[in-house]
């Protein structure tokens, strides 16, 4: 029997630390407050918490997780700003897809973003400039400078990117990380408070008192944390990045010749966007799982209202029934300066496996696709809902059955 080969790599993990996600997404919306005191959280007089604050904000005393009224008495000067969700989550996908863009396996959180450095990357000759690299893209994404740590650990990384500065990176190298973690103060495990203050009571000052015990001995004092103890002091801690799948979204943005209400003229764009995002979707085989049309108005925010077709679009003519189904939900109180068409959720557009087991059992599904499209058109009351026959027997006209539309609002 031959024997059993298997490549160890050697673990790297990068951490970018940078303002709370929901701040930046907050000052984008608002730039002229940069450089103000900016609470993030909800209007005073909630009994919420503050979320996030900038740096003029924690300069006058303001601290996460204190009630927003007392953050107002620390800083009265303050501007009291609400979370946003939805920017939130878009801004989060983005760091996601930058991050994919040079790491297989990341994750994005409030304040920190990580990305796997393990192996090699044959664009960049060596670590240090694929983390640079990776590190350029996240400030591109995020408008801000970001300070970025690189360690064989989750926990080290997270430590040295603490210890570095905006717009630089801390490189722990394989080896060095007991040594990186010795003079580090007992605050700084994710344990809980009370086993530091034991660990304090025994006169241990930092991780490196703490690296000298022996596991046997913590483990008799703190039970199963007592080795969790010992492999963080030491830097040698398995924990590394909760994965985030690459989610694939594409869009199509027009800009109009001039600001207008007119409703052909908007038509005509988001047509223009539909037939272009469709040829994409059709040459790479894909199907979107769901659809969204943006217009950009003058001088307001730009609104939005998005569909998940009862089948996945896949060329230009289904994206661009789903969009037309849209239209009539957006209603712009001002001048559309832009259109924009995006999918999301692609997947590949396979056929279907029924086709090769009885001609025309898959088509039920394509029926059923064509007669939503043309309701979400024409209109629920025109066009009946198709089913299944329990026994359509050989004749094709019998294989569906047409049921009454049901319209909103009709007596039973």
């Amino acid at each position: 029997m031959s024997p059993a080969w298997r490549l160890e790599v050697e673990v790297r993990v990068l951490c970018a630390r940078h303002p709370h996600i929901g701040l930046l997404v907050a000052l984008r919306r608002y730039p002229e407050l940069r450089g103000e005191p900016v609470i993030l959280g909800g209007a005073p007089e909630l009994r919420l918490p503050v979320v996030a604050a900038s740096e003029a904000a924690q300069a006058a005393g303001v601290r996460v997780g204190q009630p927003l009224r007392q953050a107002q008495q620390s800083c009265p000067a303050a501007v009291f700003v609400p979370l946003d969700p939805a920017g939130i989550a878009r801004l989060r996908a983005a760091v996601c897809a930058e991050l994919h863009r040079f790491s297989p396996t990341v994750e994005a959180g409030d304040q920190e973003a990580f990305g796997d450095l393990s192996g090699r990357h044959a664009e960049f000759p060596d670590e240090s400039a694929w983390a640079s690299a990776l590190a350029r893209g996240l400030r591109g994404v995020l408008d801000v400078e970001i300070a970025v740590g690189v360690a064989g650990s989750r926990f080290v990384a997270r430590l040295a990117a603490r210890s570095s500065h905006p717009g630089r990176i801390r490189r722990v190298r394989s080896g060095d990380e007991a040594r990186f973690l010795a003079p580090l103060p007992l605050d700084v495990l994710p344990v809980d408070p009370a086993i530091t203050a034991r660990l304090a009571a025994f006169g241990l000052d930092c991780l490196g008192a703490v690296a000298g015990l022996g596991p046997a001995d913590l483990q008799r004092q703190f039970g199963p944390d007592g080795l969790r103890l010992y492999w963080l002091a030491r830097g040698e801690d398995s924990g590394g990045i909760h994965p985030v799948p690459a989610q694939r979204a594409w869009s199509e943005r027009l800009v109009l010749d001039g600001a207008t209400g007119d409703l052909e003229i908007l038509l005509r764009g988001v047509r223009q966007c539909a037939t272009a995002l469709g040829g994409r979707l059709t040459a790479e085989a894909l199907a979107a799982g769901e659809v969204s049309v943006v217009f950009e108005v003058e001088e307001a925010e730009a609104i939005s209202v998005s569909v998940v077709p009862a089948a996945p679009s896949g060329n230009a003519g289904e994206l661009w029934t789903a969009a037309l189904g849209l239209l009539g939900e957006l209603k712009p109180q001002a001048p559309v300066a832009a259109v924009r068409l995006g999918v999301s959720q692609l997947a590949p557009a396979a056929g279907r496996q029924a086709d090769l087991l009885r001609p025309g059992d898959g088509a039920h599904d394509a029926v059923v696709a064509t007669a939503d499209r043309l309701r979400s058109r024409f209109g629920a009351a025109t066009v009946r809902r198709p089913r299944l026959a329990l026994d359509p027997g050989d004749l094709p006209e019998r294989r569906f059955t047409w049921e009454a539309p049901i319209v909103a609002g009709a007596a039973r």
